[in-house]
């Protein structure tokens, strides 16, 4: 049998014998279809592909209560309270509720402190599928291929549900709605290296051609920035075990200094954090940092002027760009929170504005 290359994985073509059930059923259409008739559990059961690694022993008893299986290294699935896809003839709230709900959490967040925001989510929209992508802070010295063939597992999932693919495709399955929720630059770096794999996907699978336009909206916590190596070390420094922490944050000083210098100095490659800013920015025929995401979809930047990670004029500077390039940009300011800490401060004002953003996003369908 012949070996296909982590380049064919990534453009969406499968290896043979891996069987995965979502490739293995007809057309994308009809994948779709069948696809939509399975409890959400049950679909990520039937598929035997190698990149779904069901660890549920990694999430603790009260994170499986609360509806969560794990189909990948540190990525986690929500099935929906009822039919997360809902018709039109579904109640006002239920039609205007996000389908999909994609939460990528900052650098070293640890799900107890994810699912308080995922819990209100639920609570909120109970019919949502929900996804948590993690953002554990060795994926940070790893390739972006690396990055990208973590993330596959949700690139299916979107297919799947019909996030994403042909025009035709989109219309026929009632175009779902997706709220994305991206927490600092490690959830930033996430969902950009997710949005470099569904453009390559997109761009080489005849199955699943351009997409279009969906009702969707974003919310940025506490990103974009360039912080400095001493807020970079400090992002490092907060997620690892106290014992650890003195030799690790000298370690990871020395190589950050001697990769930065090898990575600029030789090869003139921007820092991550600078190709996330560039990236959050994506506008064109070939669609946003997400291929869902036009110059359209309302985006909010919730930052405060206490933030000791993410300067809060780099934020501010970002919302400028983005609305001179056309983006529908907003930003919600917080005088005295710290780094993606508003939310716990000032609940019923957080929460307000990220329905406050979806309500907007609605509206312009």
């Amino acid at each position: 049998m012949t070996q296909k290359s982590d380049f064919d994985l990534l453009r969406g073509k499968k290896q043979p014998g891996m069987g995965s059930w979502i490739h293995r059923h007809g057309s994308a259409q009809t994948r779709q279809r069948q696809f939509r008739t399975l409890p959400l559990f049950h679909r990520y059961h039937l598929s035997t592909n190698s990149h779904y690694n069901h660890s549920r022993s990694r999430m603790s008893f009260t994170f499986e209560q609360s509806g969560f299986i794990s189909i990948g290294s540190g990525i986690y699935l929500r099935q929906e309270s009822s039919a997360s896809f809902v018709t039109n003839n579904s109640p006002t709230s239920n039609r205007n509720a996000p389908n999909i709900i994609l939460v990528f959490g900052w650098m070293g967040a640890k799900l107890p402190h994810i699912s308080k925001y995922t819990k209100v989510y639920e609570e909120t929209y109970p019919n949502a599928t929900q996804i948590i992508v993690q953002s554990n802070p060795l994926l940070f010295w790893s390739s972006n291929r690396t990055r990208m063939k973590n993330l596959l597992p949700v690139a299916e999932i979107l297919e799947a549900s019909g996030c994403v693919g042909t025009a035709s495709e989109i219309r026929e399955n009632n175009s779902p709605k997706i709220l994305v929720h991206c927490f600092s630059n490690g959830g930033g770096v996430q969902m950009l290296t997710l949005g470099n794999l569904l453009h390559a996907r997109l761009g080489s699978s005849s199955s699943l051609g351009v997409t279009m336009p969906q009702v969707s909206a974003v919310v940025f916590d506490s990103c974009p920035g360039t912080p400095s190596l001493w807020r970079t070390v400090q992002a490092f420094f907060a997620s690892l075990h106290p014992v650890i922490r003195i030799p690790v944050v000298i370690l990871i000083t020395f190589f950050y200094s001697i990769v930065t210098i090898i990575k600029q100095g030789l090869f003139g490659i921007q820092p991550i954090s600078e190709q996330l800013k560039e990236g959050l920015l994506r506008n064109g025929p070939e669609g946003g940092i997400l291929p869902w995401i036009t110059e359209k979809t309302p985006r909010m930047y919730v930052c405060s002027k206490k933030d000791d990670l993410i300067p809060i004029d780099q934020i501010e500077e970002h919302v400028q760009e983005a609305r001179r390039r056309g983006l529908n940009a907003r930003i919600e300011v917080y005088e005295n929170t710290p780094h993606v800490a508003h939310a716990r401060r000032y609940p019923e004002r957080y929460w307000g504005a990220v329905k406050a953003l979806w309500a907007s996003a609605v509206e312009k369908q």
